[in-house]
């Protein structure tokens, strides 16, 4: 058993073995030290004159503004070094901050080719000279283009000297240890200013603890994964003494959890698992332990306490009649991991205190249909580009597909002579690593929500700005009567251009598949009152024009690109009598799109059914409360082959109580740091994935099994919840009855097992 006591860093480890050597022999030149007030320091804009105290010279890093820096490459001629280096940065600063900075790189990841966040440093205002470490990892810093220096940057609130930079090679544990532990820290002070009145999601529960456990300091209790717990969480009846039970395909991420009861306050509450043993011997597999973070996150008007993030396991802090939650994976390793029950122990401890649970995992003679295989596709809305290391947490989570929006990402465009010239230098970098990591499908947004029309319509303004004018101008001309819902006939030829050309590029150089769609939402056209977005000088918001609009750029797609899909996310499908029009008011585009994706299907049951019967492909989408039960049986049990989730990264990363946040995976330099909704997305099409499999093996087999894949869609239907009727501010479905779902799971891992012993 491989046990990851560092979370997902062991495949950072194992890939810095295999990089090129000439890559690793540039690191011997570490550690590099940058003087800012050295005559050869790179300083950008926004840095106060050299000075000095004592015998230390140093810069000022100006405050409210990005304070850029720039250090000559230290790891040879390519544009990021090795895959899976890491480094620190070691910052000499004066803490003159009443808020933490933050220190940013360039790294082909953030919105419209800005810089991204790395780590936050400072804060204590004590006026201390102190040395912050800044963690970077090879797929967060990238050379910019032309160039032979790493672009970094400072941002503070406050005047900051910054003496020096010294670049040294990542020392793990520790390193890891204190980024993570840093982390935490800057978030909790940021959050300590709200936190006064927020509560849990749940009623405080009462302890139930058994007389044996009634001196213990630790009291360990099993609850299912899917079962949240929280600090105001507590044993209950039953709950402590069990064993904690996985089962599993050989080749499958399974979770387990457990809750930590404190009957008085301890420190440094760790666990660790033994090894799994069983009549095969010992299990192969990969274990990962993670330990929650609770943070505030915002939900309408109000504050809560929600376990946010699950960090690779650290010591943490238990107050008197608190909960912990504990959660880990079990990674089966395919061939390698023998079928048959397995046992060990989970032993739990901070300091002299001791506690433990048994664990039973049962790997089933399954093996599963990839994602790939089944021909199934799942992808979040990215604003910018995933890292490479979220890409390959994305191919451990079951995506193989990533929706990018015109407004953050696309190729470099500028005007030379009359026409327009592409540059794909960066796209060229990210697609690579995307297919690398299983990436199959791209949904490309090319314009975005139709209560913003048309200021939304990205590709169309950012085109006119190059080639013909302000989008100021574009935007009055697709505003008067005359011009709504057409694509200007000067903007005709250049959209083609941008079209033909990025497919071309894309087909030559291996691009995973792009499928575009024109504008977000388009069944709006027919929305009662839909309200223009704000702060917009120009949107008129929705109507017919919207229906023409999405019409006319399908049609230009579909004859800029013949064979090149398009598709629509439908958000509703009325029968509504408006604009001349009396019908369906989603369905209306059918005609238009190669793939129709709904977060409506209630609204009517046979739609799945009329799309294939068009010969289109039918996919459904939710949001973050879609989770396991949305994106796995309820979705299945329409029988759509893919799905959009509202969204990946989009929020301000980790200090989430404030401002609306869509995120569940975080980039870090020691791999992506995940959330208890990725892991249910996971679960979900772990779900799906057994469906395919069930469907492959009884194909195989001569089998029907379609009377029992339509109870399962029939129970699952009829334990639906009441979520997911609104569409805008609620569309996720909901199941009523969490645990059903591993009963249809094991219906169907009893089924593929009966069909293959055959």
């Amino acid at each position: 058993m491989k046990i990851q006591p560092w979370g997902l860093f062991i495949r950072f480890a194992a890939a810095m073995l295999l990089s090129d050597v000439a890559a690793r022999a540039q690191d011997v030149a570490l550690p590099k030290t940058c003087r800012l007030a050295d005559a050869a320091a790179i300083v950008g804009r926004n840095w106060g004159p050299k000075a000095t105290e004592g015998d230390l010279g140093f810069r000022t890093a100006l405050k409210g503004k990005p304070a850029g820096i720039e250090i000559p490459n230290w790891w040879g001629g390519a544009s990021r070094p090795a895959n899976g280096s890491v480094y620190v940065l070691e910052v000499s600063f004066k803490d003159t901050l009443t808020t933490p900075a933050i220190f940013e790189a360039f790294a082909n990841v953030a919105s419209s080719a800005a810089l991204s966040e790395l780590h936050r440093f400072g804060g204590e205002n004590d006026g201390k000279w102190k040395v912050a470490q800044i963690p970077v990892s090879w797929d967060l810093i990238m050379l910019p283009k032309g160039r032979m220096t790493a672009e970094f940057a400072i941002r503070a609130t406050e005047d900051l000297p910054v003496s020096q930079i010294v670049v040294r090679a990542a020392k793990l544990p520790a390193d890891q240890a204190r980024y993570e532990a840093e982390s935490r820290a800057w978030i909790a002070k940021a959050q300590s200013v709200r936190a006064a009145g927020a509560g849990y999601e749940g009623k405080d529960e009462t302890p139930v603890i058994p007389a044996a456990l009634k001196g213990q300091s630790l009291v360990a209790y099993v609850r299912p994964y899917y079962d949240l717990i929280y600090p105001n969480s507590a044993p209950g009846s039953n709950e402590t003494g069990r064993i904690v039970h996985l089962r599993l395909a050989r080749n499958e991420y399974e979770p387990g959890a457990f809750g930590v009861y404190a009957q008085e306050a301890v420190e440094g509450v760790t666990y660790e698992i033994s090894d799994l043993t069983g009549p095969a011997g010992k299990l192969a597999c990969e274990v990962r332990r993670m330990t929650a973070e609770y943070g505030l996150e915002k939900s309408k008007e109000s504050l809560f306490w929600r376990p946010q993030r699950l960090w690779p396991v650290y010591p943490a802090k238990l107050q008197k009649g608190k909960s912990l939650w504990c959660y880990f994976t079990i990674h089966t390793l395919g061939e390698a991991s023998k079928p048959g029950i397995y046992t060990g122990k989970i032993l739990i401890s901070a300091g002299a205190h001791r506690a433990e649970l048994p664990i039973k995992v049962e790997v089933l003679p399954v093996t599963l249909l990839s994602m790939n295989e089944a021909d199934l596709r799942m992808g979040g809305c990215c604003t910018g580009l995933p890292a490479e290391g979220e890409l390959q947490t994305m191919a451990e989570y079951n995506h193989n597909m990533v929706n990018l929006w015109f407004a953050d990402v696309h190729p470099e465009m500028k005007k030379v002579g009359d026409k327009l010239q592409l540059d794909f230098y960066y796209m060229d970098d990210w697609m690579k690593m995307a297919r690398k990591h299983g990436i199959n499908t791209i949904v490309w947004f090319l314009g975005g929500n139709p209560n913003g029309y048309p200021e939304t319509l990205t590709i169309e303004r950012e085109l006119y700005q190059v080639m013909f004018g302000p989008q100021s101008e574009y935007f009055k001309k697709v505003t008067a009567p005359e011009g709504r819902g057409k694509i200007p006939p000067e903007l005709k030829p250049v959209y083609t251009q941008w079209l033909r050309e990025v497919v071309a590029h894309a087909k030559a150089n291996n691009w995973p598949e792009l499928i575009f769609t024109p504008l977000d939402e388009p069944a709006k056209w027919a929305a009662p009152g839909a309200a223009i977005e704000k702060n917009r000088k120009y949107a008129i918001g929705c109507g017919p024009w919207i229906r023409d609009h999405f019409k006319a750029s399908c049609k230009l797609i579909h004859e800029a690109v013949p064979g090149i899909r398009v598709y629509g996310s439908i958000h509703h499908n009325w029968v509504r009598k408006i604009h001349g029009y009396n019908g369906r008011t989603g369905e209306i585009f059918l005609e238009d799109i190669d793939v129709f994706c709904t977060n409506a299907i209630d609204e009517d049951e046979e739609l799945g059914n009329k799309i294939r019967k068009a010969g289109k492909q039918f996919w459904q989408y939710s949001g973050m409360g879609g989770r396991r039960y949305g994106f796995g049986f309820y979705f299945g049990a329409y029988d759509s082959r893919g799905s959009l989730c509202w969204a990946y990264n989009w929020g301000p990363r980790f200090e989430t109580s404030q401002g609306s946040n869509a995120e569940y995976g975080y980039y870090s330099p020691f791999g992506t740091i995940v959330t208890p909704n990725y892991e249910l997305f996971r679960e979900a099409w772990d779900d799906r994935r057994y469906i395919e499999t069930a469907r492959a093996a009884a194909k195989a087999r001569g089998v029907d099994i379609a009377p029992l894949l339509a109870r399962i869609a029939k129970e699952t239907l009829a334990d639906r919840g009441q979520g997911g009727r609104d569409k805008v501010n609620d569309f996720w479905e909901e199941g009523r009855t969490a645990s059903k779902m591993d009963y249809w799971r094991k219906l169907l891992s009893d089924k593929i097992v009966e069909l293959n012993g055959k």
